[in-house]
């Protein structure tokens, strides 16, 4: 039976999302200016990208992951993982991990076994936004952060952090002795420890809007 990391996580994303409801689609998350459901578009974009370039490593045909336009409710982005997860089980019986795959928008054609990287390292950072922001658990297998982490680790670049228009933040300084969950999230740019704002109270008890200065 064919298996890889990526699959595991693909799982816990689906469960993640599809647990998400529309009240929650304003909630802040760890991704910085993006909330849940705009999160959830991003996905989505890159979710299609590599369900495309991985049933099809060497074509030219590839979407740009930041346009998807479609809908970008829960049941259609668990719908988009689940076949993702069934092309990724494809792919690997055809032996993906040792071929050449074009992934333009990532950077050029690189082995299919770094492609998966990528892909567990997207699904696991933001896996986490979503479940954080959400108040849901995220405990992936700590052989998938570390997968994650370096893949990230060897690619990205320090012009690639902080900037506008930049894919990454400053890295957020974590132990060395840390779980690697926490080490890839620190690397991405996120705190481990970041948890949503509390909803403002008015005096009633009911929330209201933060005192302005």
């Amino acid at each position: 039976m064919t298996s890889h990391p990526v699959l595991p996580v693909l799982d816990d994303l689906a469960r993640v999302i599809a647990a998400t409801t529309s009240r929650q689609d304003p909630a802040p998350t760890p991704c910085a200016g993006l909330d849940v459901v705009s999160l959830r578009r991003h996905l989505r974009g890159g979710i299609g990208y590599f369900t495309v370039v991985l049933a099809d490593p060497d074509g030219d045909e590839r979407p740009d992951p930041r346009a998807w336009t479609g809908p970008d409710d829960a049941d259609a982005l668990v719908e988009a993982i689940t076949e993702l997860s069934a092309v990724v089980r494809a792919a690997l019986a055809d032996g993906v991990e040792t071929a050449a795959v074009r992934v333009p928008a990532l950077g050029g054609t690189f082995p299919g076994g770094q492609v998966l990287s990528m892909l567990v390292a997207e699904t696991v950072v933001h896996g986490w936004d979503i479940a954080r922001a959400t108040g849901q658990a995220w405990r992936p297998d700590p052989a998938a952060s570390q997968r994650a982490y370096a893949l990230l680790a060897d690619r990205v670049r320090p012009e690639y952090r902080g900037g506008p228009g930049m894919p990454f933040a400053p890295e957020v300084p974590v132990r060395p002795d840390a779980p690697a969950l926490d080490r890839l999230l620190g690397f991405a740019g996120r705190s481990p420890s970041w948890t949503p704002a509390p909803t403002p109270r008015t005096e009633g008890g009911r929330p209201g809007r933060p005192d302005r200065p």
